[in-house]
């Protein structure tokens, strides 16, 4: 009788792990209405963190739930708490913060059936105690974990970011370029590259003071912003000056869109600050230079032209080395042998 409850509560917990596996498996993994990214539709990940979150998600399911198994498995007195803390380590830095308390709960179920089928004399005080104490344990450094992985994100994304403007700084602009500039070599793409620069904005801060010349800058780089594709940057260099960055645009292209940018900020701004206008250089890469700093410096060099001569409009200009040209190793032995 007693083997017969025995492997009664076997089956028992057995169905609980595979109903608990099929659960998560449609659930959590499969799209659902929190906006959790499918595992079977790749179409659908945004970007490689969207991607390196679900790997972590379904790493650690899959680990919590091979523990669990295993310390299910093992009738001896061995501890296995320590190897639940991996894949709640994992998940509290690669994931959210929700899915790791799951996580933890999951991981605490499956380490309390394991310890109920291993020690059943064990009192039931002392079960749900040490349950207590490790599903504690685990919420804290769970807890911990995606706290640091919280604040890391915020360091980082201010290190990135102007912080008056809030679009991206200078430093992390040239980051950009230099990825841009690699696969613009790499698959033969051509990019534009432009400076712009805010005429007589000094006459703003001086005359209104630096809270109303903040807040035109502010409100340049929305308008900026609401007017290039997902896929151009625009940055803040500093003070009054402005980068954008159009990949795999043309000369043209290139043209009407900074054309259409100076035209709506005009239009934007002239009915406050009607003396401030805007020059703009601007470099179309057909073939790009040896470095990126030259790309910026003819970028920048086109812009100081346009506000030494006058102000208030665009140079655009394109750049495109001079062809290669491969010399035929039979022409140059018959011209050997002729001048021979």
């Amino acid at each position: 009788m007693k083997s017969y409850f025995e492997a009664k509560k076997t089956l028992l917990n057995l169905v609980f792990y595979r109903d608990l596996f099929n659960v998560i498996n449609n659930k959590i993994i499969s799209l659902s209405t929190s906006g959790f990214m499918s595992f079977r539709n790749k179409k659908n990940f945004k970007n490689k963190g969207t991607i390196l979150k679900n790997y972590a998600q379904l790493i650690g399911l899959f680990a919590v739930l091979t523990i669990s198994i295993v310390d299910y498995i093992i009738v001896i007195d061995i501890s296995l708490s320590i190897l639940y803390l991996l894949p709640i380590s994992l998940t509290s830095w690669y994931s959210s913060r929700w899915f790791s308390f799951i996580l933890v709960l999951i991981s605490t179920i499956g380490w309390f059936i394991a310890e109920f089928a291993a020690k059943t004399n064990l009192h039931w005080l002392i079960l749900f105690w040490n349950t207590a104490v490790r599903l504690i344990v685990f919420l804290t450094i769970a807890y911990l974990i995606s706290s640091l992985k919280i604040a890391y994100e915020k360091e980082k994304k201010l290190a990135r970011t102007d912080g008056l403007t809030g679009i991206i700084n200078q430093r992390f602009f040239i980051e950009l370029l230099r990825l841009e500039y690699k696969r613009s070599i790499r698959y033969n793409h051509c990019l534009t590259l432009a400076y712009l620069d805010l005429d007589n904005f000094k006459e703003i801060n001086d005359r209104f003071g630096h809270c109303v010349g903040d807040k035109l800058l502010r409100l340049i780089a929305q308008t900026i912003q609401k007017q290039i594709r997902e896929t151009d940057t625009i940055a803040r260099l500093g003070g009054d000056e402005f980068a954008l960055l159009l990949p795999e645009t043309h000369y043209e292209t290139g043209k009407v869109t900074l054309q259409r940018i100076q035209q709506i900020l005009k239009t934007t701004i002239e009915g406050y600050y009607p003396q401030v206008s805007f020059s703009i250089g601007a470099v179309t890469f057909i073939s790009l230079p040896d470095s990126v700093d030259l790309m910026l410096n003819k970028a920048d060099s086109l812009m100081y032209q346009v506000k030494k001569s006058g102000k208030n409009r665009i140079e655009h200009h394109i750049f495109n080395r001079e062809p290669v040209q491969y010399l035929n190793i039979n022409d140059i032995k018959i011209n050997v042998l002729n001048s021979r």
